[in-house]
């Protein structure tokens, strides 16, 4: 067991050693210009030489060796607290304020260097626990001590002020230096109990790759990107080195000293085996974990530019949905950004103010803003962005009612979204989770998307209103349709009613002309009953024919349900029967039975089948036929309108859906009935297209929908 320890020791030593000295070198080649990373780099210096020389003096043959690595050491130790203290100055830009205690701090690392190699600092060395040339201290080693200590805590204390002074990036920076050097100490501290032959071993001295990875990570965190690989690469090497050593050293001693104690190679043999049979079954699911826990806790906060432009350009700005396209672009932003909040407010021309569409994490989604406000005169006026930050920077001031606003949308970057000169929205997002500042780098990605999302969100508002002007164009088609019918109708609620008319006048006439004289009171009350009864069912067929011209008239409320095609066929049938047998026009239904219902809106089915037929109609003129077939095949339902009419030309073909395409007289069409009835079919989950066409023989559409069966169960999910 005593040996196991000695070599944690020794590997944690190797480990130090090499990870301080590769970022102090890689971090000096960044800019081998600049104080902060000169600093850094000799106090990473300071670290791999203690470190190294650590790891060579557990290598020591003898006493002498032991206390000549023991001394070396030491004059890295020295020189750590005195490079560490003289880093975060720079950093802090307060060297020239603290010159006289970094001189001083040189000159104390210097003196202690200077004596370090006579008995005053280390008296000796003598086996300790399971080393077996552990240093003695001598008097001078409390004084050094006191030294080390005042030389972490020191910079630590004045990075403290800073850090509660401080917000965004510098506020995280420090951050990372103070919990690095917290737990630098805690595992450097652990090196010192033996020195007074405190039972407590090394086993923190890991932590020093910590300590100075943080402070690494601290400097370069958003000047190069390169450096998080690093040293998350560095991290989860350390853990697995660890883990592995760990796993390896701990079940093999276990087995030996309370297992198989009495067989020696073979319980060592068999501690050997179920380490790395533990190892293998473990090593993928740790260097998970250690993976995870390093993106969670210092690298997950930072989004990659690349990732975020290739969203929006491929799943964002792409979309036509004006709500979906917002909802998108806020959960895009906090979930790529890693916001604290975000918010999509949108113009409203009709109230002439912007307000809140899409929102996560808003103190108050109702907020509105209108042109009086401050925010958007200074949009318009200067088309720039609004970053907190800066106002607070520049000791701007802020009227309360701005401030009120930025407070309830929870945000730190408001940026105008403008198409035309003209703003149509406005982007707010809140601070990042990780307290990080905006960049420019950032502003330079987030600006033009601002105005690219403009552009998306334009052209999502015109395809709503394209929309409802195809619904408006459908209803005007429908109602001047509508208006050529009316002699039909006419006729159609004529017909009934005069029937009903002219029986109740007859009653009347005859009776007032003493017709029914001879007849009872029972024989005139049954004669009075029959002819109410015509007049009933009269009066019922003209009711039928109102009710469904009135249900035509009436716009769609675009719910789907279950449809029958022959039901809707018939009341087609009942409006435009008249006017197709007034032009000599035969119509046939020809519907499979058993055909499944389809899963639509009945209203705007009525409609398609409407104008297709009574497009039919117009094909043929005079004289012919127009036969509607139905069946199902494959899950789908197939509707096939076919007219005997005067067909296509070829060259015609490609058009017939275009809007304001026609091939009817000037002044006889619109053009958009085919185009609607595409849209509104699509828009139904079915389409249309043309089957078969002769010029002088006629022409078939055909209607394909999916079973209800098939839609029910698409609804559903």
């Amino acid at each position: 067991m005593n040996h196991s320890y000695f070599v944690w020791n020794m590997i944690s030593c190797l480990i130090n050693g090499i990870t301080s000295l590769a970022l102090a070198i890689f971090v000096y080649k960044t800019n081998p210009k600049k104080n902060i990373n000169i600093r850094f780099a000799f106090f990473g210096l300071s670290v791999a030489f203690w470190a190294l020389s650590y790891f060579a003096w557990h290598f020591a043959a003898n006493k002498t060796q032991g206390l000549f690595f023991a001394r070396l050491l030491l004059i890295g130790a020295m020189f750590i607290p005195t490079t560490f203290l003289h880093f975060t100055m720079v950093f802090l830009g307060e060297e020239q304020k603290k010159k006289k205690i970094i001189y001083s701090s040189y000159a104390v690392s210097a003196l202690f260097i200077f004596i370090s190699f006579s008995r005053f600092v280390i008296s000796g060395v003598s086996e300790k626990y399971c080393f077996t040339f552990w240093p003695d201290a001598g008097v001078g080693f409390y004084p050094f001590l006191l030294f080390f200590i005042f030389g972490i805590l020191y910079p630590d204390y004045i990075l403290f002020k800073h850090y509660k002074a401080e917000s965004g990036t510098s506020k995280n920076q420090i951050k990372y230096i103070l919990w690095g050097t917290f737990i630098g100490m805690v595992g450097g501290a652990t090196n010192y109990f033996l020195y007074y032959n405190i039972p407590i071993l090394p086993i923190g001295n890991i932590l020093a790759t910590v300590f100075v990875g943080s402070i690494a990570y601290a400097i370069v965190r958003h000047h190069l990107m390169d450096i998080e690989v690093i040293i998350k690469k560095t991290l989860v090497f350390t853990g697995l080195l660890a883990s592995v050593f760990a796993m390896l050293v701990l079940p093999t001693l276990l087995i030996q000293e309370y297992i198989l104690r009495t067989a020696s190679f073979g319980g060592r043999m068999m501690g050997l085996v179920i380490s790395g049979v533990i190892i293998i079954l473990t090593m993928r699911r740790i260097e998970a974990f250690l993976t995870n826990i390093t993106d969670k806790y210092l690298f997950q906060k930072k989004y990659d530019y690349k990732e975020l432009l290739k969203t929006f350009t491929s799943e964002v700005l792409t979309v036509l949905e004006l709500d979906k396209l917002v909802d998108l672009t806020v959960d895009k932003l906090m979930d790529i950004v890693k916001l604290d909040s975000c918010a999509v407010l949108m113009f409203d021309d009709e109230n002439q103010r912007f307000t809140v569409e899409a929102s996560q994490n808003i103190k108050d989604k109702s907020i509105t803003l209108v042109k009086p406000d401050s925010i958007v005169t200074f949009m318009e006026e200067t088309h720039g962005y609004i970053l907190a930050k800066e106002l607070r920077q520049k000791k701007i001031y802020i009227p309360d009612a701005v401030q009120e606003i930025i407070d309830k949308l929870n945000a730190e970057l408001i940026i105008p979204m403008i198409v035309h000169e003209k703003i149509i929205g406005i982007l707010s997002l809140g601070k990042k989770k990780s307290d990080e500042d905006y960049t420019q780098d950032d502003l330079d990605i987030l600006l033009p998307l601002a105005r690219t999302l403009a552009i998306a969100i334009s052209n999502a508002k015109l395809f709503v209103e394209l929309g409802k002007t195809q619904a408006e164009a459908a209803q005007r088609e429908k109602m001047a349709v509508i208006g050529t019918l009316s002699a039909g109708i006419n006729h159609e609620i004529c017909n009934p009613l005069g029937i009903a008319r002219g029986q109740c006048e007859a009653f009347l006439l005859n009776l007032r002309d003493g017709l029914y004289k001879a007849k009872t009171t029972e024989e005139l009350l049954t004669k009075a009953q029959d002819i109410m009864a015509k007049v009933i069912k009269e009066t019922d067929r003209a009711t039928a024919i109102t009710k469904k011209l009135s249900g035509f008239a009436k716009p769609s409320k675009g719910e789907a349900e279950l449809v029958s095609i022959a039901k809707e066929l018939d009341e087609v049938f009942g409006l435009v029967g008249y006017e197709l047998k007034l032009e000599k026009i035969e119509f046939e239904k020809n519907i499979e039975e058993n055909l499944p219902n389809i899963f639509v809106d009945r209203k705007q089915l009525q409609e398609v089948l409407f104008n297709l037929v009574r497009n039919a109609g117009q094909a043929i003129g005079d004289k012919g036929k127009i036969t509607i077939a139905a069946h199902q095949e494959n899950g789908k339902v197939f509707i096939d309108v076919q007219d005997t009419g005067s067909g296509i030309p070829q060259d015609k073909i490609k058009q017939l859906f275009n809007p304001f395409f026609t091939t009817k007289d000037p002044g006889k069409g619109t053009g958009l009935g085919l185009f609607i009835v595409r849209q509104v079919i699509e828009k139904n989950g079915g389409r249309i297209y043309l089957k078969e066409t002769h010029v002088g023989a006629g022409t078939t559409f055909r209607i394909e929908f999916p079973a209800a069966v098939n839609q029910e169960a698409k609804a559903k999910e």
